[in-house]
């Protein structure tokens, strides 16, 4: 499927290609439909059986 955004943002003569994307993000990359990235909680990371290194 890639291109096809990029190919609708031409055929639609659109200045940005977040005008014709399904689920833009953000400059930041956040996806403020899921709330994504956030943080996990505690019982998930041990759910997932995932070791977290702080610095």
């Amino acid at each position: 499927m890639g291109g096809v955004d990029r190919l609708m943002m031409i055929l639609e003569k659109k200045a940005s290609i977040r005008e014709v994307m399904a689920f833009p993000k953000t400059g930041t990359s956040e996806d403020l439909l899921f709330g994504a990235p956030s943080l996990l909680s505690d019982r998930k990371i041990e759910e997932m059986n995932v070791k977290v290194m702080r610095k």
